[in-house]
This record gives C-alpha cells, structure tokens and sequence, in this order.
C-alpha cells in the first residue's frame, strides 16, 4: 500500500510540476531602422525575453543578425522578397530556438509574401509566418481593394489547407483594424473562418482605443489603428498575456506588439 502511495505522490508531483509549452512572441515594423540602429532596437527590446521577433520593414544584409545578437536570439531567418519591391523592407524572423524549412509564402506575386519558418519547443512543431500586407482600407478605390482581397485570399487559402495538422502563428504588419463593436472587417474575418484570430480578443484589449501605428505622432495616440497583430489557431492555442509595447522613446512609426502563446 504505502508502495503504492509513493508512487502516486511522484506522479502527482511530475504532473503538477510540468509546465506548459509556451512561447513569446513580438512583431516589429521597423521602418528599414530609418530612426534606431539594430543595436538600438536590440538593447530597447532585450529585457523582454521575447523567444521569436517577427520583423517587417527590416533592412537586408547582416541587419537581423545585428539586431539578434543583441537579444540573445541568435537564429535567424532573412526573406527573399521585399515588401512591394521597396528598399529594405524585408520580413525577417530572429529567434532563440533553432529555425528549419524556410519558406517564402508568394501572395499572388512576389511583392507581397509570407516568409515562414519550423520550430520545435517541447517536440511540438511551430509554424511561423513573418507578414507585411498591402494597404487598402475598406472605402478606397475598388482596383486597390480588390487587389489586396486577392492576396490575403491568397495567403489565407495557404493556410487553410494546413489548419488540420499544422501549429499556425501569423505575425507582423497587417496593415488593417480587427472587426469590433463598430466596423467588421472583411479581411480579418477571412482568417476567422478559417480558425485563426487575434491575440487582442483571448487579452481583451480594446483596439478601438488604442493604436500601433503612427507611434511617432502623439496626437494620433488612441486614434484606433491597431494594425499590427500575432495570430494563432484558437483551437490549439490560447494568449495568456500580451500588449502593444509603449516606448518613451519610438523607434519607429510602429509599435511592437507582443503575446505570450501556450498550448492549449
């Protein structure tokens, strides 16, 4: 009997002790560091212990691994394509856990991307997806609308097909406000339909009264334009804390926003 008791007490004390697989996750535009070094934006963001930084906006060459090498995330991943064919503005990805089967995602065409990436914590596999989308809110010219519908569509049909089997985490610059209490958004709820939302619900954070974007203006401070966001299947994930980051300093004309992810 007491054979048995022991035996009880240390499977108890495993289970209780087993912590649970999390990871802690930011996305960053940082406006081809036109207004901080990579060693600025590193120290700036070190003491956070972020475990993956999805980068948008980023500068090509050696700048990610700078910036990395900083925060002690000395793995990371640079995409082939950058945003609009714009200068230095690459989706990059630096994380503290090795990175496997890079990816770069086409949106239709080579403008527009998703630059993916592996990972295993606790042996279960993550797939990441670094984005920088088009802008087109709802209310401007067809032509534009209608272009940027075919490109989340686009991404989101990618997604779609993976859903059963693989662990989603979307993250950067969407470049649109999630649906709320006033307005619903049409791209956003693309990806709903198909499993993944955004960090801000599970959090119960307030978009409307909040921004991301422009962070260098004071005065558009509330102004509403959360378009920065890290999303995830619901089903298998859940968000258990979170925030946009509010600097004294800005270092860019984004905000980074963060979430701590925990298998459910």
């Amino acid at each position: 009997m007491k054979g048995y008791i022991l035996l009880f007490m240390i499977f108890f004390t495993f289970s209780c002790g087993k912590k649970p697989t999390q990871v802690k996750v930011a996305a960053y535009n940082v406006e081809f560091s036109k207004n901080a070094t990579a060693a600025e934006i590193g120290e700036a963001l070190k003491s956070h212990n972020f475990d993956v930084v999805c980068f948008s906006e980023a500068p090509g060459g050696n700048w990610t691994q700078q910036v990395g090498s900083v925060m002690g995330l000395d793995h990371v991943v640079l995409g082939k394509y950058s945003t609009a064919g714009h200068k230095d503005k690459y989706k990059t990805i630096a994380s503290r856990i090795p990175l496997y089967g890079y990816e770069e995602v086409l949106m239709g065409d080579t403008l527009h991307s998703a630059t993916s990436i592996k990972m295993k914590i606790n042996d279960t596999e993550m797939v990441f997806y670094s984005v920088h989308f088009p802008f087109a809110p709802i209310g401007h010219p067809q032509v534009f609308i209608d272009n940027v519908i075919h490109k989340v569509q686009t991404l989101v049909s990618h997604l779609k097909e993976r859903q059963q089997n693989e662990l989603t985490i979307v993250a950067g610059d969407f470049n649109f406000i999630p649906t709320n209490a006033y307005s619903v958004n049409p791209y956003h709820d693309m990806f709903v339909d198909i499993g993944l939302d955004m960090s801000w619900k599970e959090l119960e954070l307030d978009c409307t009264k909040r921004n991301t974007y422009n962070a260098l203006r004071t005065e558009d401070n509330g102004n509403g334009n959360v378009i920065d966001h890290i999303m995830y299947n619901t089903a298998k994930m859940k968000a258990v804390e979170g925030n946009i980051l509010e600097m004294e300093k800005q270092l860019s004309d984004h905000k980074l926003v963060w979430a701590l992810l925990e298998l459910r």
